[in-house]
């Protein structure tokens, strides 16, 4: 953080307002007169107020015949400038531009400029000026609040000789001479000090995250997105998935979706590995359901209202939520959709709600919790399925229509091809297309 000097300290505003009232007055007055001013046609007589994050304003050094660099006598009028120009709280990001006014000798003119730059860069212990300023952001985390800004302020420096410029050039406020001056000006241009790009955004385009079968959209800030900012963006994110929708390995190690009240019967997962640049749970504000999972399904899955679950968190642990799961168009292939946001990049489950009463329509009820794969419901056992006769895996009817089970040749990546690279153009579904 920049450190203050000795006159920072016990310099403010306030403090101020008597020399400022004196330079109101040298408005008046065609000689020249060092002080703080701001663009007029008229006397300013509340300089205190017109020097309130203004949107421009001007320091004004006159030189002694030469003098090389500022004197002493200076150095309230500096220290007044920093105070307002380079103060957090100031709204106004200025840039700076240091002009110095003599007659041929510019070398002379030249060292003046230079050492004006100086007394800003030493006051940001830089070797340039440096501002730290509040910012005001909306943050898809945190909501609206603030950052701190570090930038560079951008300097501009020219050496005038009097004798070329027009006479309005030779004024200020078209009452002071600037002869053997150096003027200071501070104009509000956030474009140029913190950049024109406003936007900080993760990811920073529309992603698609591919599985075998299964792919994840992200939208460009569904992660985490920044308002009115020109910070890095915090990097580092990382997303990988895997979907289990071969119905032989669900099966094999069977279990319902977890929920403490309702029974869900898991037809297949989704597992999404997500290093994030933020923590979900460290976010204040609700997170949008802006990324969108999909997966190729049968038409046996659509007609048995196959869904997406996807946890939440309660005050009693983790729950799976039903989400919005609607079908998506394509020639020759059926899919599903469902939004999700940051804090569902987990587990994401395919299933369907039941009732106890339907619970040996779906499963096979067995004897003993040591049969394989075997799960209870309430004090009674069960298993996903049984071997028929040649040894493959026998499921009920229900059970079987919520799998997607088709013939080998087709049992491929249809989203992406084989190689699960391929694009992928489908678009987000209608409300109309939700199922029911």
């Amino acid at each position: 953080m920049i450190m203050i000097e000795r006159r920072m300290l016990t310099m403010s505003l306030k403090w101020v307002i008597p020399l400022m009232v004196a330079v109101a007055f040298s408005l008046q007055l065609p000689a020249q007169q060092s002080g703080l001013y701001v663009p007029s046609a008229k006397p300013v007589r509340n300089m205190q107020k017109a020097l309130t994050n203004p949107e421009v304003f001007h320091l004004l050094l006159k030189c002694s015949d030469g003098e090389e660099s500022y004197s002493e006598r200076d150095l309230d009028l500096l220290d007044s400038a920093y105070g307002i120009a380079f103060a957090i709280d100031n709204p106004m990001y200025y840039t700076m531009t240091i002009e110095g006014y003599g007659g041929a000798d510019e070398d002379l003119v030249r060292k003046r400029v230079a050492s004006v730059y100086r007394y800003f860069a030493m006051r940001s212990h830089a070797a340039f000026p440096i501002r730290l300023a509040r910012n005001k952001i909306h943050c898809s985390c945190q909501g609206d609040t603030s950052e701190v800004l570090r930038f560079e302020v951008p300097v501009t420096m020219s050496v005038y000789n009097v004798a070329e410029l027009p006479e309005a050039r030779r004024l200020l406020n078209k009452s002071i001479d600037l002869e053997g001056t150096v003027l200071v000006t501070f104009r509000n241009n956030p474009d140029e000090c913190v950049g024109s790009a406003r936007g900080c955004y993760v990811p920073q385009h529309d992603t698609v995250v591919r599985g075998y079968y299964s792919s994840l959209l992200l939208g460009k800030g569904s992660v985490y997105a920044v308002d009115n900012t020109k910070d890095t963006c915090p990097g580092g994110m990382s997303i990988k998935m895997e979907d289990h929708l071969n119905y032989r390995n669900v099966v094999e190690s069977y279990h319902l979706i977890p929920h403490r009240k309702q029974l869900l019967v898991m037809a297949g997962y989704i597992v999404v590995t997500a290093q994030l640049p933020v923590k979900a749970d460290s976010c204040t504000e609700a997170q949008k359901d802006s990324i969108f999972v999909r997966i190729p399904v049968t038409q046996e899955q659509i007609d048995a209202k196959l869904k997406f679950f996807a946890k939440v968190r309660t005050a009693k642990g983790v729950e799976y939520k039903q989400l919005p799961t609607r079908k998506m168009p394509g020639k020759g292939q059926l899919g599903l959709q469902a939004p999700v946001n940051i804090t569902q990049l987990d587990t994401i489950y395919l299933g369907k709600r039941i009732q106890d009463k339907e619970v040996s329509k779906y499963f096979y009820e067995v004897n003993s919790p040591t049969e394989a794969s075997a799960f209870s419901v309430g004090s009674r056992f069960y298993v996903a399925s049984r071997p028929d006769k040649n040894g493959e895996p026998e499921l009920k009817k229900p059970l079987r229509q919520l799998f997607r089970i088709v013939p080998e040749q087709e049992d491929e990546a249809p989203f992406a091809g084989k190689s699960g690279r391929g694009k992928d153009k489908r678009k987000v579904m209608n409300p109309e297309e939700i199922i029911d």
